[in-house]
């Protein structure tokens, strides 16, 4: 299991790798975004839990 700060680095890091996609420079694997919604969906379902505990 991750903590929320551990979690919201990774999700930096995969913003930061997807500019660096965008510019053609190098693309990103499909993975990637997938990855990127469930970490985006763990922090929202943290936060709603947080407020409900």
């Amino acid at each position: 299991m991750f903590s929320m700060e551990e979690k919201e680095y990774m999700l930096k890091l995969l913003a930061k790798e997807k500019r660096r996609g965008w510019f053609g420079i190098r693309k990103t694997p499909a993975v990637h975004g997938k990855l990127q919604q469930k970490l985006e969906q763990m922090i929202r379902n943290e936060l709603v839990n947080r407020k409900h505990l």
